[in-house]
């Protein structure tokens, strides 16, 4: 039973880490007019990073026994920092900017492929009956969800092209940032140092393009007004923070596969903002496909090695009534 309830618990923390994920989109439309994109896409993680800095002190402060850092620590994070989290902030801004906001939300459900993928090469995690059901549902439901996006996309025009690649490139490397996350959960390290750490990393990177790219004024943005403010401290604590933290937290006991399917619930949670933020109007098909995505999250956080055992007892039954029959 407390196995069970620690599923339930963690299909939860999936479904509340996507509601934090999902905070963002509203946050950068708030704060987009008053920011430049690199700043939107970086001050938040070098924020984030000094915000909980204390706490990885403290933890490591209470930490009894200390292993020695090595090249090979360090050489995880550089991976996970440059190749991951800098990269995939870069080109989710640079795609962002060049394509069509609809054609970013319909290239957006390649990142479970992506992570499903780099999670065969990197941890040799396997698409089961039960995850291939689960991603065919969560699927169907977020195509329903998607309807506006569906049409309003545009991937004919070469206007386009460059913006699509760039922002599926972000999708990819968001993809290998999930993997290695979880390939770095399995080798020990906790939650705060593989969000610190990689963070650290990726604010180092986003250096240059505050010199160069786009210069960043310290003082106009402290004397920015309230919203820029308290958008990026959103983005910082809540985005890029504790939903990150949750994120690792339920990698301990989850295969990547399965934790990142909630992603498909992000179109979902962004309607319900609009609904509540902007005084949208919810229809059937949001409502029936946000039901499907939770149904596929439950079926595959919670449920799957029942449904797996249910499958192997009617495969035996299937064959031991073949052998009765010959």
């Amino acid at each position: 039973m407390q196995h069970k309830a620690q599923k339930y618990l963690d299909w939860v923390l999936v479904l509340v880490m996507n509601f934090m994920w999902a905070t963002q989109v509203p946050v950068i439309k708030l704060i987009g007019e008053r920011l430049g994109a690199v700043a939107i896409a970086f001050v938040p993680m070098i924020v984030s990073t000094l915000m909980f800095l204390p706490a990885l002190w403290r933890e490591a402060r209470k930490k009894k026994t200390r292993r020695p850092w090595r090249w090979g620590d360090v050489r995880h994070f550089l991976v996970a920092g440059l190749f991951g989290y800098f990269f995939l902030q870069f080109a989710y801004t640079l795609g962002s900017q060049r394509t069509l906001a609809a054609n970013a939300g319909v290239i957006t459900l390649t990142i479970p492929v992506f992570v499903a993928v780099a999670g065969s090469f990197l941890l040799q995690e396997k698409l089961n009956a039960a995850r291939v059901a689960g991603f065919i549902l969560a699927l169907m439901g977020v195509l329903m969800t998607s309807i506006s996006d569906l049409k309003g996309s545009d991937f004919r025009h070469s206007s386009y092209v460059a913006g699509n690649i760039i922002f599926l490139m972000a999708c990819a490397g968001c993809g290998f940032y999930n993997a290695y996350c979880k390939l770095l959960v399995t080798k020990g390290y906790s939650e705060l140092e593989i969000l610190v750490y990689t963070s650290v990393v990726g604010s180092l990177a986003s250096v240059p393009l505050f010199l160069w790219v786009e210069p960043f004024d310290f003082w106009a943005f402290a004397h920015a007004d309230r919203i820029a403010i308290w958008g990026i401290l959103e983005l910082s604590f809540i985005v890029y923070g504790v939903s990150m933290l949750l994120f690792f937290y339920v990698l301990k006991r989850m295969d990547v596969t399965q934790a990142i399917l909630g992603n498909y619930l992000l179109p979902f949670f962004i309607a319900l903002l609009a609904v509540v933020l902007l005084k949208e109007s919810i229809t059937l098909p949001m409502i029936l496909g946000g039901t499907l995505i939770l149904l596929s999250t439950l079926m595959v956080s919670v449920y799957e090695g029942d449904i797996l055992a249910w499958g192997q007892q009617k495969r035996i039954a299937w064959k031991t009534w073949r052998r009765q029959q010959e």
